[in-house]
């Protein structure tokens, strides 16, 4: 461990790369440490992304990386990091964060961003993770469009949620033309999303969950209340659901937000450094402060996921950004403290010899 960054970047999705653009056009030096396994592996396209609307996750990182490698203030390393801490370091007497991969290799940053994303909590119903992401989607703004002809799912498991009503009507007008939603009568004409309550939709008769079920009527969508004993894939496209009665369904797609939970190295940094955590109805996450996303631990900040429970890549690239202005202005007080310092001695009598 020779070389000092300006700072340690943990992770390259687009959180990470979007914060080493941004360092590269400010001349600030960076290691982007990360092996390279990503959540949204096996998504097909991006989209809302303006530009690259369409586009592969693959494609639009590797093209981030050609224009980070652009500036040369970048190093990309593939490691595992296992853990990271802070020790002193010998220039100007400053600590430093210094991370460590498997191999006890190191490197040292004056600033930390977490870009780690993090992880989906998945239901223990069979057939799940095997459609999971080509037939069930979890944004019906990054997928869903593409088949929004078909009939359509929400998976209210293991129990009707307010956010499944409420997802059911965004999958409900994305099945009719633009603007078709003014022309709403009664009765309704049959809509083409079914919600899946895997059993009675409202058994302690919740007065929220007893509105959404009347909005839902209203909407003409299907409420299904028959248990649901696996999901099975459509050898073309879509899925089966499968329910105890030995009856089947097919759908396009089913919508599931899973939780989520940070990553295990996130939940290390977490223990370590005391770093603060938010949690909601989606999971939980580092909590950041806007506009630079810095947390309650100077000089670690945190961009994506790990710091917002909404995953998206717009998103992710705009916390990205904001980042690296955090880790800018922070490191940039430092080298003023520097500078200072060696002004202040510079003015100070010298001893005769």
């Amino acid at each position: 461990m020779r070389k000092v960054y300006d700072s340690l970047i943990l992770g390259s999705g687009f959180a990470g790369l979007s914060t080493a653009l941004t360092l590269g056009r400010l001349h600030r030096t960076c290691a982007i440490l990360s092996n390279s396994t990503f959540r949204n592996a096996g998504a097909h396209a991006a989209h809302a992304i303006l530009g690259h609307d369409g586009k592969s996750p693959e494609e639009i990182r590797r093209t981030g990386r050609l224009e980070i490698e652009a500036y040369r203030h970048a190093e990309f390393i593939d490691a595992t990091i296992m853990k990271v801490y802070k020790e002193n370091s010998s220039r100007h007497n400053h600590e430093v964060f210094v991370a460590e991969d498997q191999q006890g290799n190191r490197w040292a940053g004056r600033s930390l961003v977490i870009a780690t994303g993090s992880k989906d909590v998945f239901p223990d119903l069979p057939g799940f993770v095997e459609n999971w992401p080509d037939n069930i989607y979890q944004c019906l703004v990054c997928d869903g469009h593409e088949r929004a002809d078909l009939p359509k799912g929400i998976l209210a498991y293991p129990q009707l949620t307010i956010l499944a009503c409420k997802m059911a009507t965004v999958a409900h007008f994305e099945s009719l033309p633009p603007g078709a939603g003014h022309d709403a009568t009664f009765p309704p004409t049959p809509s083409k999303v079914t919600v899946f309550t895997n059993g009675p939709a409202n058994p302690h008769n919740d007065k929220e969950i007893t509105r959404g079920l009347h909005i839902l009527a209203g909407h003409g969508i299907t409420v299904d209340e028959r248990p649901i004993q696996k999901l099975v894939r459509d050898p073309k496209e879509g899925l089966h659901v499968h329910f105890t009665n030995s009856e089947t369904a097919y759908m396009g797609y089913l919508f599931f937000k899973p939780a989520s939970t940070p990553h295990s190295l996130t939940q290390t940094l977490i223990s370590h450094f005391g770093l603060d955590t938010t949690s909601t109805p989606f999971g939980s996450s580092l909590t950041a402060s806007v506009p630079t996303m810095s947390t309650n631990v100077p000089g670690i900040f945190v961009a994506g996921d790990a710091g917002n429970g909404m995953g998206n890549g717009t998103n992710a690239i705009h916390t990205g950004v904001a980042a690296a202005a955090g880790v800018t202005h922070f490191v940039n007080e430092l080298d003023d403290e520097i500078a200072l310092k060696l002004w202040m001695d510079a003015q100070k009598p010298r001893k005769e010899a």
